[in-house]
């Protein structure tokens, strides 16, 4: 066992400011403090635990997928951690209890003080224009706890079992750095220095959101100039790597560890690419700090980012309870069901560890990019929607927020994986989510699962945040979306929406889409059986014109609906991607090749 020394930025270091130091005046008037080199606290929430010799509990980094893992407790088998039994159950429940008594031990020796929740530590970013709830942990009875901010000082509510909070009034954007501070009386007992007020976004998803500005560099040329430039200073990202223990049905109460990070050429590598380059646009153009906090974990499903709570559909019911029963098997055969691998992968079991403890934190909206662990082998797609609706009224009604932005990327082509075709569909159709978009990605170069462009998803992903949300080129912002069609005379006339200026282009490295001469590719028609045929494609004003010899009565058109189409070419004048679409999706086939 390793006892951590926790400090407000909530790392293993000596902390930002001395607790207990006295000062002199009221609140409102007394002078920043000077940190102490060197000086450390435990307490009893504040102790890591690590306990590498325990089977049957998994504690895996942020890029733990297949290509990328590396578990700090590794596990020998799922079930057990779920259902010890004999002599291993026994000896886990004895560990339990010595190690319980441990903590109980070592929390009695130490003298206790309240303190921030982990979130709140040095170089945060405070969601601006909106009231910023503070709380914490540690209050004793007795004490008198406030909570400053800049010239603002407010009491704290103090309940029963230590718990606190406070709010503070709505502030506006500020790139200058001011103290966050906790006092008890005339005493600062916790403090969070250089924190910045701005934008703030939660991003979440598997590896391929976890997928750092390193990885990038090593397949991306391009990003050796984007690292180089990387001074800035006012965004600030928040990685956090809590693992799932025996917090799988409830959440947890806090963060473990973790710290802010600015942004900078020697911080950004270890940094997710995805959300560094959105954050970095963002901040250019709208010119306020903007905080990133980052909870993916690579290889993972959907399911254990969803409260438990939003499993309320038919589908979503059915998937717990075959969860929580470990019928396994059963869940990974249901239509729309999930393929569990670990017990990460358990409906609600990484928003309970990652999320659950930061949902009064205030956040303008959410970054998604996930799907591949819901469609691969053995993964059946289906439904996946659905699960997206869930998803978001989960994240919203935690946040109490109904309308909280949800922006996601739609999965890019990959070869032999025809589970993304039906997937892209899906993403497509979840559209209809309210205060929702979509990032096309089709089109982004890059063999294997992680393609690394992701300069270009970072960037898609700030146009459509900044035309949805902050109403700024709000034209420019998505790519064509396949919106009907007619039959006229033996051809589909298909409509878009965002269709200003529908073109032939080609996509050139990490730059947006340009003209080019040639025809549409990819277009094809199903006929009265149901069976589909290339067709050709000319544009028309804002309409595509389909038609083929060999379908005089079209069922269906489609377009880029294949496993790695060569030759994606429909954009409009923004230079964005039209989505892949299929106008039936009873004939968009799925075949599971994992029961092969």
């Amino acid at each position: 066992m390793r006892l951590g020394v926790r400090c407000s930025s909530g790392g293993t270091k000596p902390p930002c400011a001395v607790r207990g130091q006295r000062r002199a005046g009221p609140p409102s008037e007394r002078a920043p403090m000077k940190k102490a080199a060197g000086a450390g606290e435990v307490t009893g929430i504040g102790i890591s635990l690590w306990v590498p010799f325990v089977s049957g509990f998994v504690a895996e980094s942020s890029s733990d997928d297949a290509h990328e893992s590396k578990a700090r407790i590794r596990t020998t088998s799922l079930t057990r951690i779920d259902k010890p039994s004999g002599s291993a159950r026994s000896s886990v429940m004895s560990f339990a209890r010595s190690l319980g008594l441990l903590v109980l031990l070592l929390a009695s020796s130490v003298q206790a003080a309240p303190r921030f929740a982990t979130v709140f530590s040095d170089h945060m970013v405070i969601q601006r224009d909106r009231g910023i709830k503070v709380w914490g942990f540690g209050a004793r009875t007795g004490d008198k706890l406030y909570v400053r901010f800049a010239i603002t000082t407010v009491p704290c509510k103090i309940e029963s079992t230590g718990r606190w909070s406070a709010r503070l009034p709505a502030a506006k954007a500020s790139s200058t750095g001011r103290r966050l501070e906790l006092l008890n009386g005339d005493e600062v007992v916790d403090a969070a220095g250089d924190v910045l007020v701005g934008e703030v976004w939660l991003a979440a998803g598997q590896s391929n959101m976890g997928f750092t500005v390193n990885a990038m560099k090593r397949g991306l040329p391009d990003a050796e100039d984007w690292i180089s430039t990387a001074e800035y200073p006012a965004i600030r990202m928040r990685r956090v790597n809590d693992p799932v223990l025996m917090n799988r049905k409830a959440g947890a109460i806090d963060l473990m560890v973790g710290s802010w990070v600015p942004i900078s050429p020697e911080s950004v590598g270890r940094m997710s690419a995805v959300a560094s380059v959105c954050a970095r646009v963002m901040h250019e153009r709208l010119n306020v700090p903007i905080g990133v906090i980052d909870v993916s974990w690579g290889g993972k499903p959907i399911e254990p980012f969803i409260p438990r709570e939003a499993f309320s559909s038919p589908l979503m019911r059915k998937i717990v309870e075959l969860s929580d029963s470990d019928q396994l098997e059963d869940l990974r055969k249901l239509r729309g069901g999930v393929f569990v691998r670990n017990p990460q992968g358990r409906p609600g079991a990484i928003f309970n560890a990652r999320m659950a403890p930061i949902t009064e934190f205030g956040v303008r909206g959410f970054l998604w990019y996930q799907a591949e662990s819901n469609c691969g082998r053995s993964e059946d797609p289906r439904d996946y929607r659905f699960k997206m609706t869930a998803l978001a009224d989960g994240w919203r009604g935690r946040w109490r927020q109904a309308d909280l932005p949800l922006y996601y990327v739609q999965l890019p082509s990959f070869p032999t994986a025809t589970g993304w075709i039906r997937m892209r569909e899906e993403q497509r159709l979840a559209q209809s989510i309210p205060h929702s978009g979509m990032v096309v990605t089709i089109d982004v170069p890059g063999e294997g699962i992680h393609p690394p462009d992701k300069i270009s998803v970072g960037r898609r992903l700030a146009r459509l945040a900044l035309g949805k949300t902050y109403g700024m080129d709000v034209t420019n912002s998505v790519g064509p979306r396949y919106a009907g069609h007619r039959v006229v005379g033996g051809e589909v006339r298909v409509s878009f929406t965002n269709a200003n200026g529908l073109m032939v282009g080609h996509k050139p490295g990490v730059l947006s889409a340009r003209e080019t001469s040639g025809a549409l590719d990819w277009f094809e028609l199903a006929d009265g059986q149901g069976n589909w045929h290339d067709a050709t494609a000319r544009i028309e004003g804002m309409e595509v014109i389909v038609s083929s010899p060999l379908v005089t009565n079209p069922m269906a058109v489609r377009y880029a609906c294949d496993v790695e189409p060569q030759g994606f070419n429909l954009y409009n004048a923004a230079g964005l991607p039209a989505s892949p679409f299929c106008s039936d999706l009873g004939l968009l086939a799925w075949e599971d090749h994992g029961a092969k």
